[in-house]
């Protein structure tokens, strides 16, 4: 992501008074290790200081030295400290405290904290009619969302800002937007979108005045692009105009992950692995120094092409290894429930400010009128408050009442039918699969081959719906080893992979428990097999603090949770969440559109 930087220029003349205040020459002020010095030091005088406006730039000042050597969390508690030092004539450095700030919580990673500052600072920003930095401030905002995979919400402001800034003439800012939701595409797999975005942003190039370093990331993210797509004519076409601006921008070509994994890929395409393969070592170097997930991905990737390339497989595959782990870890986060729980919070403090205008209003109008109107209006907002809560009351209880009946029917029914199934399975292995036998004893005196293996099929046919109705295994060997003979089932008699973590659950549970785990696995596993498309299944059977988790997840194509938040019965879910509910438990569902579905249900002890 290309982002806006710090609007420090509006804040030199804050060096000018450290200099004057602690003697030094100009020039020593611009390491950033002695600018924080002589800040800190002055900040330790500010008393001498008469202005609030210069304490407050003081800290802002310090806040930005942090922010540039990565010291967040210095950053973000000196930006609180300029926050609390100015006045409200001060509008203007207040919100970009909070901006700065939100940019610190962003880097962090703190999606609510860095969006409520990033909220804040363009609230008055609005009130001060400073547009410009409003629109810095959604590009952050949408910066933010990306992070977090909130990808819908990004494009949103993405493309009222391309808007914006087409109208008013800012062709690199249009750039900025274009190229920042090509990666987003990126990400998400939509490589036809990625290209289209991609090359909207190089057709408004060069800008004026130019902006080598916006103009060389826009080429190179094209030579990667056509690289990784099969195209080494475009490929070098691309880079070739990139490397022209590098005196322009000298630095990246030491330390930049773009351009060191362009001109990698360039190598690959021309078949010199083994410098390919040292260009994405040291792309994979500075992506770790950047902390820039995309970057890293792109050097895991690369590193492993070039490690199969050269032979060396051990390594090709260690790198993946190493790719796999850490892209687990990112996507351990929530982000379905992220976003959900930021939308419910932006939602509702959207809210509390409309109802405050109109108590306002309200209060505004009972100034204006007699004590009678006054009076009238308390009496009738009592009445009408009084009739809607005995109506939302009496409602709810109507709803909680319906809710526990059809609570204890699903139980009853479950119960039920987990008892017939039971009988059936005995009836069918006692009585009829005993006869089979005798049938195929005599048979076998007969010496009738044909009609005999007729038979084993039928029996083994017999065995198998005995065992769907009623696992056997589940009594005889515990419920670990039924689960693991059910996953080793599957994998024998499908195609799709399945691997597994289970330990073992001896004495941890109820029998009853035992079986509505059982069956919920078989129900999920068949949710898989109809309906995911996965090539890849993975089980984790294991003991928490709480209790027992079972974990199901998949490659398949997934689908999207918060347009089918209530579709319980389309999505095959009702019944996980009845057997579930039986046995007091609770069951989370995480799914996106391509990425796959994660089942997770825990059982407390």
């Amino acid at each position: 992501m290309i982002n806006i930087s710090e609007k420090e220029s509006k804040y030199d003349y804050m060096a000018d008074l450290a200099i004057r205040l602690s003697n030094l020459p100009s020039p020593s002020v611009q390491d950033p290790v002695l600018k924080k010095k002589v800040l800190k030091k002055v900040i330790a005088h500010e008393d001498q200081i008469s202005t609030s406006e210069d304490r407050g730039n003081l800290h802002l000042k310090l806040a930005g030295i942090y922010f540039s050597v990565e010291q967040f969390d210095s950053a973000i508690y000196e930006y609180g400290e300029a926050i609390d030092r100015f006045t409200e004539m001060d509008s203007i450095f207040i919100a970009d405290s909070f901006f700065f700030r939100g940019q610190a919580k962003d880097y962090k990673g703190e999606l609510l904290g860095g969006m409520g500052d990033y909220q804040t600072a363009r609230d008055i920003y609005t009130a001060l009619g400073d547009n410009e930095y409003v629109h810095h401030v959604d590009a952050g905002m949408a910066i933010l969302y990306s992070k977090f995979a909130i990808y819908g919400e990004a494009e949103k402001i993405r493309n009222s800002l391309i808007s914006t800034y087409s109208k008013s003439d800012a062709p690199s800012n249009v750039a900025i937007q274009f190229y920042n939701q090509s990666e987003d595409y990126e990400r998400q797999g939509r490589a036809e979108n990625q290209l289209e975005y991609l090359l909207k942003a190089d057709s408004l190039t060069p800008f004026d005045p130019r902006d080598f370093y916006i103009e060389s990331m826009i080429k190179l993210s094209l030579s990667n692009y056509f690289g990784e797509n099969g195209n080494p004519e475009k490929q070098s076409e691309y880079f070739i105009q990139a490397q022209e601006m590098i005196p322009q921008v000298p630095g990246i070509a030491t330390t930049n992950p773009i351009y060191l994994n362009a001109k990698a890929r360039l190598e690959y395409s021309q078949n010199h692995f083994s410098t390919a393969n040292q260009l994405a070592k040291e792309s994979f170097i500075a992506a770790k120094e950047s902390k820039n997930m995309d970057h890293l991905i792109k050097a895991y990737r690369l590193l492993g092409e070039t490690y199969d390339a050269m032979g060396q497989s051990s390594e090709a595959y260690q790198t993946r290894l190493a790719l796999t782990h850490y892209t687990d870890s990112i996507f351990a986060v929530n982000q379905a429930t992220t976003f959900a729980y930021y939308q419910t919070l932006y939602e509702t403090e959207r809210k509390e400010k409309e109802i405050l205008t109109k108590m306002q209003e309200i209060e505004s109008i009972k100034q204006n009128n007699k004590a009678r109107f006054t009076v009238f209006a308390i009496i009738s907002f009592i009445l009408i408050s009084s009739a809607v809560l005995f109506f939302l009351w009496k409602n709810l209880q109507h709803e909680k009442k319906k809710k526990e009946m059809q609570s204890r029917f699903s139980q009853e029914l479950l119960k039920n039918q987990e008892t017939e199934r039971i009988r059936i399975s005995k009836d069918l292995h006692d009585g009829l699969g005993q006869s089979l036998l005798l049938i195929k004893n005599k048979i076998a005196l007969s010496k009738d081959n044909t009609t005999g293996e007729l038979l084993d099929t039928a029996i083994g046919e017999l065995r198998s719906i005995a065992r769907s109705l009623h696992p056997m295994q589940l009594e005889k060997l515990g419920l670990s080893k039924a689960v693991e003979h059910l996953l080793d089932q599957i994998d024998r008699e499908t195609e799709i992979f399945v691997s597994s973590e289970i330990e073992e659950m001896k004495g941890a549970l109820k029998k009853e428990e035992e079986l509505h785990l059982y069956r919920i696995l078989q129900e999920s596993i068949n949710n898989v097999l109809k309906h995911s498309e996965a090539s890849a299944l993975r089980v984790f059977f294991q003991r928490i603090d709480k209790g027992v988790e079972l974990k199901i997840e998949d490659n398949g194509k997934g689908f999207d949770f918060s347009e089918k938040l209530n579709d319980f019965q389309s999505l095959g879910l009702k019944t996980l969440k009845e057997r579930i509910a039986a046995i007091h438990g609770t069951m989370k569902v995480s799914s996106e559109k391509g990425v796959g579905t994660s089942l997770s249900f825990i059982v407390y002890a």
